[in-house]
């Protein structure tokens, strides 16, 4: 009886505690009151809500964070030591959360639990590849396993190590560049938008509206929109319109490739390539490589082109050569068994098209 009142009035004295240095008043009640072996804990936040905290005094004037998982399936696993609290110094131990690696993580999540100043208060974000920390005096750096900061200043004790500080530049320089390329995408674009509009496009698509595909491009001056342009506009209604007009014989044959395999079937010749596809509509302008598939109408003469997926995906050719592109175009599944192309049942040689379709 006499324990359980104990109990109530020590918790009744850490809810009435009154915080003075740091937003977590019941961390602050331990540190200051708490007895050793005593503990205060607290569930993540939004995002981190299988990881419990949990602050035990080790001794007086310390402070071990601890982390346990309490899962999905409401099992509950150990964590990892991740902090301790020397007075009111903070130092990083390691990584807290097993789904997220980086000593930047484990901070914000310690500083979401209230483990941060009142008075002087930091801040943190990610940026790019690493998380940063900028400090009340305006100190930015990239947090690192051995970092202090003291919660009743929101001051940084120690210097950042080499990895921190590589860390640091490395982030702000992909930050740069990301920057750089936002800009020169949203120049493209605005520049592609203007020509269609002058060319007398579909304004309404043009602004970003919703649009039907073709709708309005019979009023256009084609001879106002380049060809490329289609690989600037963000808007896919006018990437279609514009790759309707010209047509994606013309478009392809602009753009670079490598053939990767040729084959004649009852003397017609098919090419496989594999072409990259630009794009200048997005920040990171990155480039796609496609297969098509190459053949010459035998009454035209002319050059045909048709789209098949990479090498990998679901229900996709095995590999890149023109008669795996063949059966997966016409549709021959069952021709792509583990013999080669052979029906898997009455063990039939590959069928070979026809005509050109």
């Amino acid at each position: 009886m006499l324990q359980t009142e104990t109990k109530k009035s020590r918790r009744s004295q850490c809810e009435a505690y009154k915080a003075q240095y740091i937003v977590n008043k019941e961390l602050e009640w331990l540190i200051e009151f708490g007895d050793i072996r005593e503990s205060v804990y607290f569930k993540g936040a939004i995002g981190d809500r299988y990881t419990i905290y949990i602050a035990t005094k080790r001794r007086k004037g310390i402070i071990d964070f601890h982390t346990c998982y309490n899962s999905y399936d409401y099992g509950t696993s150990h964590g990892t030591h991740i902090a301790t609290l020397r007075g009111y110094v903070l130092e990083m131990i390691t990584n807290g959360n097993r789904w997220y690696s980086g000593c930047g993580y484990t901070h914000k999540q310690l500083m979401r639990q209230g483990v941060i100043s009142i008075k002087y208060p930091w801040t943190i974000r990610f940026c790019r590849s690493s998380y940063f920390v900028k400090l009340y005096d305006n100190k930015e750096f990239a947090p690192w396993h051995g970092m202090k900061i003291d919660l009743k200043t929101g001051i940084l004790i120690n210097k950042p190590n080499r990895k921190a500080i590589k860390a640091y530049k490395e982030a702000k320089a992909i930050d740069k560049r990301q920057r750089k390329a936002n800009a020169l995408s949203n120049k493209n674009n605005k520049e592609a938008l203007e020509r269609y509009r002058k060319a007398g496009g579909d304004t309404a698509a043009a602004r970003g509206w919703n649009s039907n595909v073709g709708e309005g491009i019979e009023n256009i001056n084609w001879d106002m929109i380049p060809m490329d342009d289609m690989f600037k506009h963000r808007n896919a209604t006018l990437r279609s319109n514009i790759l309707e007009h010209y047509g994606i014989n013309a478009v392809l044959k602009t753009l670079s490739h490598e053939t990767v395999d040729i084959d004649f079937i009852d003397g017609r010749e098919y090419k496989l390539l594999n072409v990259v596809i630009p794009d200048n509509s997005t920040a990171d302008r990155t480039d796609e490589k496609c297969l098509y598939l190459q053949m010459i109408n035998p009454s035209t003469g002319e050059d045909h082109f048709e789209g098949i997926a990479n090498v990998g995906g679901w229900g996709a050719p095995k590999e890149a050569t023109v008669k795996e592109a063949l059966a997966w175009r016409d549709g021959d599944r069952e021709m792509q068994g583990i013999m080669g192309y052979q029906d898997r049942d009455t063990k039939t040689e590959y069928i070979k098209p026809i005509k050109l379709t």
